[in-house]
């Protein structure tokens, strides 16, 4: 237990400080994006946005099989899934924090590109009925951890 707790500290520390070290070079504006620090988790030794986005879907408990949005469970695929708005909200929260690490255009084009393509996501397009509360003619997707 003390491990655990201990490991989950350490996670935040390198955290916090690779959030001040991006923070100080996005003031800068001398170094560019890609040359600030990745996400990391110290547990796993996974790192990166895909492997960030991995674990935010995780979490929401968005982990469907392939096809998902064609079966009868639609609706529960629905419930758990998450916008892409969803998704780059969470990793401003958890990493981003400020820096211009990860942006909105980094973050969408992972899921709906190259997470996409391999076939680590699905997406579930929305009905006009299913989506109704949106101000746009145009339903929006919700993605998925395809398991």
């Amino acid at each position: 237990m003390k491990n655990e707790q201990e490991t989950r500290e350490l996670q935040e520390l390198v955290i916090s400080g690779e959030q001040d070290i991006n923070n100080t070079l996005t003031g800068s504006k001398a170094v560019g994006p890609v040359f600030h620090t990745h996400w990391i988790e110290l547990e796993t030794g996974k790192n990166g946005i895909e492997n960030l986005i991995v674990k935010i879907l995780t979490e929401a408990q968005a982990t469907f099989p392939k096809s998902i949005e064609s079966s009868e469970y639609r609706s529960i695929a629905i419930a758990t899934s998450l916008f892409a708005s969803d998704v780059i909200a969470e990793v401003q929260k958890r990493f981003s924090s400020g820096s211009v690490r990860y942006p909105y255009n980094t973050i969408h084009q992972y899921l709906s590109i190259f997470m996409f393509r391999k076939g680590k996501v699905g997406k579930i397009k929305l009905t006009n009925d299913e989506d109704t509360n949106r101000e746009c003619c145009k339903p929006r997707t919700k993605w998925y951890l395809i398991a």
